[in-house]
């Protein structure tokens, strides 16, 4: 049986361990278990910079179908 790793250093603290290269963690064991107490980020915060174009064809079948163009 052959099984292949990585080394990896930790994200946290700067720990190197051996993680499996079908694992996707990038946190040792120590602070994956201690960051597991975070609540999880917020889904329904809005994005910061610029707000999404509006494309024309959008704005004129809207209108059309409002009655606006003539």
């Amino acid at each position: 049986m052959e099984l292949r790793v990585q080394l990896k250093i930790c994200e946290v603290c700067g720990c190197l361990w051996y993680r499996s290269q079908l694992e996707l963690k990038v946190y040792c064991d120590h602070c994956f278990d201690r960051l597991k107490e975070f609540p999880p980020p917020a889904r329904n915060r809005r994005l910061r910079g610029r707000p999404k174009k509006v494309s024309l064809t959008t704005v004129w079948a809207v209108a059309s179908v409002a009655g606006g163009i003539q």
